[in-house]
């Protein structure tokens, strides 16, 4: 039987009270109310069948909505050691509000979770170093070591410091939800801040924080010279494709691979549907017809980075070969004690958005690019590799984007920065929920943010990292 590293399914009195929703905030919820009543009485196997009408319409929202909420449970309860109802609550339903219909079955002794609605149920099984997979028995796949804990209580900040993290943590709304505050400046952390509930040995999700690692992952593999930056990727959809064939693994970092893929975070578009109801995310995006020519027209694609995932997983010999390098060669040399790297059905590694670490973890990779790929003594990304994830992609006309990272853009006068109270060479690893590791170069900072902000809600990134910055100075 696997053992869970943190586990507290029972707990009542930790995390953020359930908010309450208001007049505005039933609205929606309510819509996709009717939506998976009608679903339910659409049978599972619709479900995993292309839709037809509108009982097969409703039969994906039903399978949307319980995936969403197996998987977010799962890998909260087992990955964080978080509490049933506060995930629920904090979680699940500000993300996805239908998946607060759905009815959530925790087995903590095989590390499971079940959303069920109507015929439709859908499970999470988590499995020791590789997390949580919806529709995974639990007796398939690898169990990896146990993670290593924090121990080290917060570091206090300064006073200044304080006052800056006090700003960053309030929440009138009730929408914000920063859960974590790490900075660390010439080398070393100055400050943390957790909500409560949260601490420095809860790992965390990072969405699209996910596509940095995998560009770090990248970085190694070309290194290694077991892939080549220009050349085409090669894939398997892509046979006798001469438009596809030319995609190449820079292309796909850059964001500029020309696949059709809409990233936005509803039922029916391309993101939600590969991260909830695909087994084979890479084989989904990679199916997507060709609309632009190669590396000359940028557009954001968490596809993209599952078929770099897919490309760098088959490149180092499969799921474990895999998980064991990015132990051995990236986590266990830049310090990241306790990180998962979630895989799909198919095993690979969901490199576009299902990495989960503690916040030190977080600050500690931001650390590897401030000091140009080194971990104390250590050259384990290339300067050169460092260079080019932050170097604006060729077709990012703003220059906002480099490769798995965001950029402050091409300052003129300054009227140019995508965040214009920060310095020009800062660059992020940024994620849904206003997950962000802020890389600042000219001040030797790093700056990490965690939180699971929803709605029309915003963390201002531009505001409480710049009076973090000054606190620094005083």
């Amino acid at each position: 039987m696997l053992k869970a590293s943190r586990v507290r399914v029972q707990a009542s009195s930790r995390g953020q009270a359930p908010r309450r929703l208001t007049g505005a905030s039933w609205r929606p919820f309510l819509l996709a109310a009717g939506l998976i009543m009608a679903a339910s009485q659409v049978s599972a196997q619709d479900a995993e069948t292309p839709a037809k009408g509108n009982g097969g319409e409703l039969a994906k929202q039903a399978a949307i909505a319980t995936g969403v909420g197996a998987k977010v449970l799962c890998s909260s309860l087992f990955i964080s050691g978080r509490d049933k109802e506060d995930v629920i609550a904090n979680d699940i339903v500000p993300l996805w509000p239908p998946a607060g219909l759905v009815a959530y079955e925790v087995d903590a002794d095989n590390h499971a979770v079940t959303a069920r609605f109507g015929s439709t149920a859908r499970t999470a099984t988590y499995r020791t170093g590789i997390g949580c997979t919806v529709d995974v028995p639990a007796d398939e796949g690898t169990a990896l070591a146990q993670p290593v804990s924090e121990t080290t209580p917060p570091v206090e900040p300064g006073k200044a410091l304080s006052a800056a993290f006090d700003a960053a943590m309030e929440d009138p709304s009730g929408d914000l939800r920063t859960r974590a505050l790490v900075v660390i400046q010439d080398g070393k952390i100055v400050g943390e801040r957790y909500a409560d509930g949260f601490d420095p040995s809860m790992p965390l999700l990072g969405w699209s924080m996910s596509k940095s690692v995998t560009a770090a992952l990248a970085g190694l593999v070309v290194g290694d010279g077991l892939m080549a930056l220009d050349e085409p990727l090669g894939a398997p959809e892509w046979e006798g494709d001469e438009g596809r064939s030319a995609i190449t693994l820079q292309d796909l970092l850059q964001m500029s691979s020309g696949l059709e893929f809409v990233e936005e975070y509803t039922a029916g578009n391309d993101s939600v549907g590969m991260l909830f109801l695909e087994p084979d995310m890479a084989a989904y995006a990679a199916s997507k017809p060709l609309i632009e020519t190669p590396g000359t027209h940028w557009s954001y694609s968490s596809g993209s980075t599952n078929i770099v995932a897919r490309a760098l997983t088959s490149a180092l010999g499969g799921s474990e070969a895999t998980q064991a390098y990015l132990r051995e060669r990236l986590f266990g040399p830049a310090g990241m004690k306790n990180v998962t790297f979630e895989q799909d059905n198919a095993g690979t590694p969901v490199g576009s958005s299902y990495i989960y670490a503690t916040p030190r973890d977080w600050a500690r990779f931001g650390l590897l690019f401030l000091n140009g790929g080194k971990a104390g003594e250590e050259q384990i990304l290339s300067p050169e590799w460092v260079d080019f994830v932050h170097t604006p992609a060729p077709a990012n006309e703003l220059g906002i984007y480099g490769a798995g990272f965001w950029l402050n853009g091409m300052a003129e006068d300054g009227d140019g920065r995508f965040l214009q109270g920060l310095p020009e060479d800062a660059y992020f690893a940024m994620g849904h929920n206003g997950q962000i590791v802020g890389i600042f170069p000219s001040q030797d900072t790093v700056i990490v943010r965690l939180g699971w902000t929803t709605g029309d809600a915003k963390f201002d990134t531009n505001g409480h990292f710049s009076e973090i910055l000054n606190a620094l100075t005083e």
